[in-house]
């Protein structure tokens, strides 16, 4: 199967002052993941790096050429694939997740078998896989079939409470498992900014991955419910507000306590 050349590969956006939103718009919706670069510190900090199919760190050297903190939200492929592109930059990840990190990524571009669980649970939310993770390639004589990204060692474990400063912003880390056990994301709570990762953004939230665990994920939407959000960027989707992040997990709950078989009388 021939695929198409798409140029430029990835799309930028700038959220607000010194955030830029990176997308790879050919990427199937499944595996189309968000990465952001916040700016205007000391440390620049990437948070997750998108599937990787082409070179991110052209990109990000031409919007800022601060040291670099590479945060990861989670180690699924989407979210880690431009990880080994940054050898010199600080490589931040929750302790269940890092050894995920440090074995080589998946190979090659075709979607992998999935349960029955899991593709029924993706057609209830509108999504069809392809064969391909994507529809087009970003040059010619592209290898979809040699994609793949090295082992990264990284240089922090961080967790609840653990702090990310950049010199102008200060960011708290979140533990939110639920959609991976070693989910995490970054809290600015003078601004009101989430990154969130993928236990909540503004489409059909996953919790059927091998490393999904749902009552932490209920409890992590109960506990997202109650924080003074302004904006959430998600690991995919656009960004949405608190009334917006409330309505997501609200669904959620309500979808997981419908799936729970009824509590019997205990006399």
């Amino acid at each position: 199967m021939t695929l198409p050349i798409a140029t430029p590969w990835f799309k930028v956006d700038e959220i607000e002052d010194g955030i830029f939103r990176i997308t790879e718009p050919h990427c199937h919706r499944l595996v189309r993941a968000n990465c952001y670069l916040v700016t205007g510190g000391d440390v620049d900090v990437l948070v997750d790096s998108c599937l990787g199919v082409a070179s991110l760190r052209p990109l990000l050297r031409a919007l800022s050429n601060k040291p670099l903190t590479v945060f990861t939200t989670h180690t699924h492929a989407d979210h880690v694939g431009s990880h080994p592109e940054f050898p010199d930059a600080h490589v931040l990840v929750h302790a269940t997740e890092a050894d995920d990190l440090r074995r080589p990524g998946v190979q090659g571009l075709r979607f992998p078998p999935r349960s029955p669980e899991q593709i029924a649970a993706l057609r209830r939310g509108g999504i069809e896989l392809t064969e391909f993770m994507v529809d087009a390639v970003p040059y010619v004589d592209y290898d979809v079939e040699g994609y793949g990204r090295a082992g990264v060692e990284p240089t922090q474990l961080v967790g609840e409470g653990d702090v990310v400063d950049t010199g102008r912003r200060r960011f708290e880390v979140l533990h939110l498992p639920g959609h991976t056990v070693g989910g995490i994301g970054l809290w600015e709570a003078r601004t009101g900014l989430l990154f969130s990762g993928d236990v909540i953004y503004d489409g059909v939230l996953i919790d059927t991955a091998p490393t999904s665990r749902i009552t932490e994920y209920i409890a992590t939407m109960k506990r997202l419910r109650n924080l003074p959000v302004r904006l959430v960027l998600g690991g995919h989707r656009d960004s949405m507000n608190r009334d917006r992040m409330i309505e997501i997990a609200d669904r959620y709950l309500a979808s997981r306590a419908a799936a729970q078989p009824p509590v019997a009388p205990c006399c």
